[in-house]
């Protein structure tokens, strides 16, 4: 009956340390199980029972788990690369807590454990106990917080510096927003490069051709017979007219140009910024079928900035009115194009305006033209800043207003500046 009952216990014994979440094993002196349960033979050995463990120690298990994925050299580390705390526990004949790592199944695992000495009936240790919990996804979150808060730490000190530094900061800021202004300035004038040596090419065509055929007839008279001396001066003054004519148009270029001319303001005449933007652009203008029509009633007033950031203005917004007479023609919509540049005077206030009969701008989209990238034209053709940069420049620097005025088959813009006489 004695035998039943501990055959009995024992029975319960195992049933209830075999099916335990948490690992359990004890192994002997040398570190061969004696008794695992399933978790541990689950979860840790891969073994295919709790009878095949017995005998055999943590490195059989790992070199047989390894030889099945060659392939993956840390896929089964945990138990032979660990430090042998078995041997610690036995050393200092106490239970001890420990935390120990390595790979299963090719990702890492933590346990918790609690290892113990094994004593037989007379008090000698002959091996150790012990239990393991899987703490892998609590080691996971505690080193997602540890970054966490590294992170905050690190937030937090970048918080701090901002706020000691943020008047340098402003400034800074402040500064770059200029620099970028001065890059946009510069990147739109750069895109009107290609189309103003174009109009050039068109001024200087006609002039070049008066001085060629000048110059073959002074030659053909030479070689036929004696040219008269008045006949002579007044090819010679048709050649150095043009030749005039091709110097004031390349200065013209050149002063638009000049970025030592961006760097400061001063008091320059609107009427005189309109003729020599419209000498460059003239023979373009009338290349593409344009009439030019001009309104200087009252020319004695000057404005205060940087005079090429005006004629930037000037050329966005000529430039903007011959794309959309260019098109209308294509279109058929219109046969011949106009622009009209007027200057006015109204109290303290000088209008600047400009009226093309492109078309118009579509009602729905006319609140965004002066947005930034904002364009009607194709993205290879258009870049969207011209607007913006020019709004900039009379709102901001020159401390004026301008508006889109709609017309009847065109468009207006008004530039309002403050004005000076004298």
């Amino acid at each position: 009956m004695h035998s039943q009952v501990k055959r009995h216990a024992t029975e319960l014994l195992e049933l209830l340390t075999l099916h335990l979440p948490d690992m359990l094993w004890i192994k002997d002196i040398e570190g061969t199980y004696i008794y695992a349960n399933k978790a541990l033979c689950d979860g840790l050995l891969m073994a295919k029972d709790t009878h095949e463990v017995v005998g055999k120690n943590d490195v059989f298990f790992a070199l047989r788990e390894r030889g099945k994925h060659k392939d993956n050299p840390n896929w089964h580390t945990f138990g032979e690369l660990c430090f042998n705390s078995d041997q610690v526990v036995i050393e200092n004949n106490k239970p001890m807590r420990f935390e120990e790592f390595g790979n299963v199944k090719g990702k890492m695992l933590y346990l918790e454990v609690f290892k113990a000495p094994f004593y037989d009936r007379k008090g000698k240790i002959i091996g150790t106990v012990g239990a393991g919990r899987d703490i892998t996804e609590l080691k996971q979150a505690q080193e997602s917080l540890e970054k966490n808060l590294t992170l905050l730490e690190a937030q937090r000190k970048t918080l701090e510096e901002f706020n000691e530094k943020l008047e340098e900061k402003v400034r800074y800021e402040v500064q770059k927003q200029q620099k970028q202004e001065k890059v946009m300035l510069h990147q739109s004038r750069q895109a009107a490069m290609g189309e103003m040596l174009e109009s050039i090419a068109h001024q200087w065509r006609q002039p070049l051709n008066i001085m060629g055929l000048a110059i073959a007839n002074i030659e053909t008279q030479l070689a036929v017979s004696d040219i008269k001396k008045d006949e002579l001066i007044e090819k010679l003054e048709a050649i150095a007219y043009n030749i005039s004519y091709l110097s004031d148009t390349i200065d013209d270029f050149r002063n638009f140009l000049n970025p030592a001319a961006d760097e400061h303001e001063a008091y320059f005449m609107p009427s005189r910024s309109i003729v020599e933007i419209l000498r460059i652009l003239e023979a373009q203008l009338r290349n593409c079928n344009i009439k030019i029509e001009t309104k200087l009633d009252n020319d004695h007033f000057a404005f205060k900035g940087v005079e090429n950031e005006f004629k930037q203005i000037l050329f966005i917004l000529i430039n903007n009115a011959t794309d959309a007479i260019k098109k209308s023609i294509k279109e058929n919509i219109i046969k011949e194009g106009y622009i009209c540049l007027s200057l006015e005077s109204n109290g303290n206030v000088g209008v600047v305006k400009i009226s093309d009969n492109g078309g118009g701008v579509p009602s729905e989209i006319q609140e965004k033209i002066f947005e930034p990238y904002f364009t009607t034209k194709h993205k290879s053709s258009g870049t969207g800043i011209g607007l913006y940069i020019a709004k900039n420049i009379i709102e901001t620097r020159m401390k004026g207003k301008i508006k889109y005025i709609p017309e009847e088959g065109g468009s207006s813009f008004a530039v309002e500046l403050p004005i000076h006489q004298i």
